[in-house]
C-alpha cells in the first residue's frame, strides 16, 4: 500500500439513482432524452419520462400506494462537466412517502445526470441508456447512498468482478479521520466511490486486473472516467482522468492500447481482440492532468457485453 500526502478533497454525501432509460432511438455522440424514459422498477419509488419542449414528467406513488404524476419544464446547465436539470418547480414532498427520514435533506428542483447509449442492454436485443443521477443534499446536510441498480447488459446474469494485483491505491488523511480509496470502489456506480492511483505522480505505469467467473463473453470495458462527486464537480477536472490504457489478456498474452475519452459520461472500449473471457491487465500509459492534484481517478470499470456511447 502506498501513501500520499494531499491536501483533504471536501466531499458531501448525496441521493444516488441509477437512472436506465429505455427506448429505441438514433445513435449519436450527443443524442436528445425526448421520449425516453425511467422505468421504475424496484426499489426507486419514481418514474422519469423525457418529452419534447424540455419538458419532463416525474410520476411516483404516494403514501396511499396511489400513483401521482406532475409535468415539468426543465433547462440543462453545467457544473463544470456535469449537466444539470433544473426544474420549473420542486418536487413534491410527497414523492419521497416511504423512503427514509433523511431524504428530507433532499427537496429541491435540481439533479445531475451522466448517461450513455447502451446497444442490447435489456433484454438481449433492445438499446437502453444507462446513467448515475444524482440528487445533491441541501446545504450542510449530509445523508449516505440510496440505492444504485447495476446493469446487467441483457445476461440476465448478475456481474461480480474481483480486481487483483493492483499496484497501489490512494489513502487520504484528513479532520474526518482516514479514507482508502480501494480499488474494489471500480465496482461501485456511485458518486464519491472512486480508485485513486497511489504513488507519486499521475500514476503512469500503475496497473491492475479485473477478473470474473460469469460465463458471459465480455467484449468491452465500461467505464466512468476520473472522480465523481455531486456535491463538489469540480473534482472532475481538479484530478486527473485516464487519457490511454493498454489492455492485455492474462491467459493470451494478446495486448493492445486505447485511448480513453474525457467525459464523465459511461463509455467502452472494444476488447472483443480478445480471443475468449478471460482475465485483463490495464495499465495506465498516459493521463489527461489534473488542475490541482498530482492523483489519477478512475470512477468505474468493469466487464460488459455490449457498446456504450457517452451522453457527451
Amino acid at each position: 500500500m502506498f501513501l500520499k500526502r494531499k491536501i483533504g478533497l471536501l466531499k458531501k454525501s448525496s441521493l444516488l439513482c441509477l437512472f436506465l432509460i429505455m427506448g429505441s432511438f438514433a445513435i449519436g455522440q450527443n443524442f436528445d432524452l425526448a421520449g425516453f424514459g425511467y422505468t421504475g422498477m424496484v426499489p426507486c419509488p419514481y418514474f422519469i419520462e423525457f418529452q419534447k419542449g424540455n419538458k419532463i414528467e416525474i410520476s411516483w406513488y404516494n403514501a396511499n400506494q396511489k400513483r401521482v404524476k406532475k409535468l415539468y419544464t426543465y433547462k440543462k446547465k453545467y457544473i463544470g462537466r456535469f449537466p444539470l436539470f433544473e426544474l420549473d418547480a420542486d418536487i413534491p414532498e410527497g414523492l419521497y412517502a416511504g423512503l427514509n427520514p433523511e431524504s428530507k435533506n433532499y427537496y429541491g428542483n435540481k439533479f445531475m445526470l451522466l448517461t450513455g447509449l447502451a446497444k442490447k442492454a435489456w433484454k438481449e436485443n433492445e438499446d437502453g441508456i444507462i446513467g448515475l443521477g444524482m440528487l445533491p443534499a441541501r446545504k450542510g446536510k449530509k445523508a449516505s447512498g440510496f440505492f444504485t441498480r447495476f446493469p446487467m447488459g441483457g445476461t440476465g446474469e448478475y456481474p461480480c468482478f474481483n480486481y487483483e494485483n493492483v499496484s497501489s491505491y490512494f489513502v487520504e488523511e484528513s479532520k474526518e479521520g482516514k479514507r482508502d480509496y480501494k480499488i474494489e470502489n471500480l465496482s461501485i456506480m456511485e458518486q464519491d466511490t472512486p480508485w485513486v492511483e497511489g504513488v507519486d505522480g499521475w500514476g503512469i505505469g500503475e496497473t491492475f486486473t479485473i477478473s470474473t467467473e460469469n460465463r458471459s463473453f465480455y467484449k468491452y470495458i465500461l467505464l466512468m472516467n476520473g472522480y465523481i462527486s455531486a456535491s463538489n464537480p469540480k473534482l472532475y477536472d481538479e484530478n486527473g482522468r485516464i487519457k490511454k490504457i493498454s489492455v492485455e489478456g492474462v491467459k493470451s498474452g494478446r495486448k493492445k492500447e486505447f485511448t480513453v475519452k474525457d467525459t464523465p459520461h459511461p463509455q467502452t472500449v472494444d476488447i472483443s481482440f480478445l480471443p475468449e473471457q478471460e482475465d485483463v491487465k490495464i495499465t495506465i500509459l498516459d493521463v489527461y492532468k489534473g488542475t490541482k492534484y498530482e492523483d489519477t481517478a478512475i470512477h468505474f470499470m468493469i466487464l460488459w457485453r455490449t457498446e456504450v456511447i457517452p451522453y457527451e
